[in-house]
């Protein structure tokens, strides 16, 4: 396996597995961040009282005094009554030199980091305005670097990364991810001999006569503030083209420094192929009236800003991840940071999709077992609880790698073809699609498509924490002919939140007739499992297809062979024997009685581990109890406090009331032992009845003595036989009357 595994290493290079997109993503990303700043004072989620409409940048931006001038236009509409006044989110170093509001010039305060503008009436819902905010100044950085200055080879260098709160360093804005704009412009003048790249479409280009030209650039879809950038340096260009259909194309544009753009044509050419692939399995690429591109900015990961990618360089992982962000980051946005891995994991499972299509499943699983070393690092729950630290919100093990392995978990519940009908359906919902989404808007879409109930699913593994550790077990016995019974124990490590993690486990069977997968569902901590299965078992594999984010380890409980209770005058002789014993303290022997409950009367230690068949006896006085019905069972307890109970074993002492026992065996074939004990003489009837209520056997009809009776059951000499299934059969004497369960496996 190690050979297989170095081979693949080698052969998938270009997928940089040593440094995945999600790693060059989110560690340039954290890097950048500590370099800067810290948060203190984060303004979120942004003024409540409208809804932006329409953003209208006009800047330029002087790379030699490294300043930014120019206004910025917002047009909104009001959501709560009663309005005088808003607020944008901007830092307090840009300096303000006018506001228009509706065409007039308004009065305005800066408070922190905010620009507080005065309305000049009263608005109401529904009410629309427009301002438009004149200001220049030297832009601040925060964040990951949201407004940057340098330099590549000698040439100025500036670019935008607003992710998550810095959108308000360099601009006035609402600076929420809740809140997308419908549209907006974006005119940016800089020297003659630089380009800047930006969203949307470039509409013109306008030579402005004084060594200055302004682009004019357009996105005429949602875009949420902190997607809205610029990269400027004299970048060389280069396009290619996705063809989403015979006849019709999309541009990518791709602006590069110019000693950097030939090295990496190669890498820039595999990206209609790229998009090609999501598009088969996420729907249709989300700006196909725009572009899509990359601009290259000094910086060590990658920005899905919408439409035009910022990257720091061009490995297959990294192009993969950002590009996926244009279904899941851009045209659905997360609603607020809590739910990143919206964003970020489904750019991280984006990368597992691009590795399957190139490599197959070998290359896919190799992903996905490292994105769970990975995950097993979190710390904490999916959703972000404090979204103040950007470590916090980007954290490579827990919003990237775990988020990316929730959807593989997903995909291992409802099957390939129903994940990519869920993946498809959420990227159109109307409810989403180029608006925002919390994790519920993604669970209703997954139930919807697949008809199944998975709220124990996205509670336990976005809002819970860890990861399931499994331990199990399993044993065979013969039913009849090629019918075996498979018995399986599944338990867990005690978790915090979930207790215990509930999940369909599948089970790989090997037989001489064929393997097979048998799926089971696990919801408790400690469960036990019995199926039927034709052909012998001959090994068994837990979660072979590795679709659960776990630990695993096979255990071998104790095996107890017999166990069983004799009455002897004043006392009951307990005896029983195992044939091995694993991590074994002992037994607690426990009694009840038809008029008590279960109470420990007993402890008898046990052999630890042992492979060596055990004989044990325990002996209790009942020379002081009144005559009834004792039942005798043994609680099994492992070193680690793990339990479990032994069948329970009964004795009659002169009954004075009436009980039905459950038979035994059960399952059987063909017959069965059924005990019962009557209060008192009389007419007594016990039948046998199928799932629908027919009569199918009268097993008692007449009149029988009090105490103690027991009748034996043979399928086989019914009357035509029964079918393998589930009876019922009850015991009528008197006034009592009592039903119990049966299960006749042929």
């Amino acid at each position: 396996m190690k050979t297989i595994v170095s081979f693949l290493l080698i052969l998938i290079t270009g997928l940089s597995y040593a440094q995945s997109g999600r790693d060059e993503c989110i560690i340039a990303k954290t890097q950048r961040f500590n370099r800067l700043q810290k948060f203190a004072d984060i303004n979120y989620p942004g003024d409540s009282k409208y809804d932006v409409k329409y953003y209208k940048l006009d800047l330029a931006v002087n790379h030699i005094t490294q300043t930014i001038s120019g206004n910025v236009t917002c047009n909104a509409e009001i959501v709560l009554p009663g309005v005088t006044e808003i607020y944008y989110d901007l830092t307090n170093p840009l300096i303000v030199d006018s506001v228009f509001v509706n065409g007039n010039i308004t009065t305005f305060t800066r408070g922190s980091n905010k620009l507080n503008i005065a309305l000049n009436s009263t608005l109401n819902v529904g009410d629309n305005f427009a301002t438009v905010v004149y200001y220049h100044g030297t832009p601040g950085s925060s964040g990951f670097g949201s407004f940057e200055f340098s330099s590549q080879n000698g040439n100025p260098a500036i670019w935008t990364l607003s992710e998550p709160y810095g959108a308000k360093d360099w601009w006035p804005v609402k600076d929420t991810p809740a809140d997308k704009a419908d549209s907006a412009d974006f005119w940016i003048t800089v020297s003659t001999s630089l380009i800047p790249a930006s969203n949307g479409k470039l509409m013109a280009i306008v030579d402005n006569g004084n060594g200055t030209h302004t682009y004019k650039w357009k996105s005429s879809y949602p875009i949420a503030q902190y997607l809205l950038s610029m990269a400027i340096t004299n970048y060389a260009q280069y396009t290619n083209y996705y063809h989403y259909s015979p006849t019709d194309s999309m541009p990518i544009n791709h602006f590069l420094y110019p000693g950097s753009l030939n090295s990496n044509i190669t890498q820039l050419n595999k990206t209609p192929g790229m998009i090609e692939i999501y598009a088969e399995h996420f729907g249709e690429y989300p700006f196909i009236n725009e572009k899509y591109g990359h601009a290259q900015f000094g910086w060590g990961g990658g920005m899905e800003h919408q439409t035009i990618t910022s990257m720091g360089g061009f490995s297959d992982m990294l192009i993969a991840h950002e590009l996926a962000h244009m279904w899941y980051g851009d045209k659905i946005t997360c609603k607020d940071w809590h739910h990143i891995w919206l964003n970020e994991g489904f750019a991280t499972y984006g990368e597992g999709v691009i590795t399957e299509a190139w490599y197959g499943k070998t290359g896919y699983d190799n992903f996905i077992a490292s994105e769970m070393a990975s995950a097993k690092n979190a710390v904490g729950s999916i959703w972000v609880q404090d979204i103040t630290q950007v470590w916090e919100i980007f954290n490579g093990n827990r919003s990237y790698a775990k988020g990316g392995v929730v959807l593989h978990m997903l995909r291992g519940i409802v099957g390939d073809s129903v994940f990519y009908n869920i993946m498809r359906a959420y990227s159109e919902d109307p409810n989403v699609a180029y608006g925002v989404a919390t994790t519920e808007d993604f669970q209703a879409v997954a139930e919807s498509v697949s008809g199944l109930d998975l709220n124990y699913f996205f509670q336990q593994w976005i809002y819970g924490e860890n990861y399931p550790k499994y331990h199990s077990w399993y044993s065979k016995s013969l039913i009849s002919g090629n019918t075996w019974n498979l018995s399986l124990l599944i338990t867990q490590d005690a978790n915090t939140n979930p207790a215990f993690f509930t999940m369909p486990v599948q089970i790989k069977v090997t037989r001489a007739i064929g393997d097979t997968i048998i799926t089971v569902f696990n919801n408790s901590a400690s469960q036990h499992f019995n199926i039927a299965i034709e052909g012998e078992p001959i090994s068994m594999v837990f979660d072979p297809g590795n679709w659960i984010l776990k630990t695993h380890s096979t255990i071998v409980p104790v095996e107890l062979t017999s166990f069983n209770a004799e009455l002897n005058n004043d006392v009951v002789n307990l005896n029983w024997t195992t044939a091995t014993e694993v991590n074994n303290q002992g037994f607690e022997i426990q009694r009840k009685s038809s008029k008590s409950n279960w109470a420990t009367i007993g402890f008898t230690e046990g052999r630890g581990t042992t492979t060596e068949q055990t004989n044990y006896s325990f002996v209790d006085d009942i020379s002081a109890m009144t005559q009834t019905n004792l039942y005798y069972r043994l609680k099994q307890i492992d070193f680690n406090g793990d339990f479990s109970y032994s069948d329970v074993v009964n004795v009659f002492l002169f009954p004075d009331d009436y009980s039905l026992t459950q038979n035994y065996p059960n399952p059987f074939n063909p017959s069965t032992l059924i005990k019962f004990s009557l209060g008192k003489t009389g007419y007594t009837t016990l039948k046998l009845y199928d799932v629908l209520g027919k009569e199918v056997a009268a097993l008692v009809n007449g009149e029988l003595e009090a105490g103690p009776q027991e009748v034996t059951f043979d399928a086989s000499s019914a009357t035509g036989g029964l079918p393998s299934g589930t009876y019922f059969y009850t015991l009528t004497s008197g006034s009592y009357t009592e039903t119990r369960k049966m299960m006749f496996l042929k």
